[in-house]
């Protein structure tokens, strides 16, 4: 996992959770208290010189 964090779906918030690869996906449930989860596959994070 990269990262989790909050996006806006549609009208509402859901919880994103990051990947470095889709086929790399947690096993996760689509919905958390009524609220979704995303997962989306971003590739792997590395640091950069600024």
């Amino acid at each position: 996992m990269n990262g989790v964090g909050l996006t806006k779906l549609d009208a509402a918030w859901a919880v994103k959770v990051n990947v470095a690869d889709d086929a790399d996906r947690p096993d996760l449930p689509e919905v958390v208290d009524g609220v979704p989860v995303l997962v989306h596959g971003v590739g792997r994070i590395t640091p950069r010189a600024g």
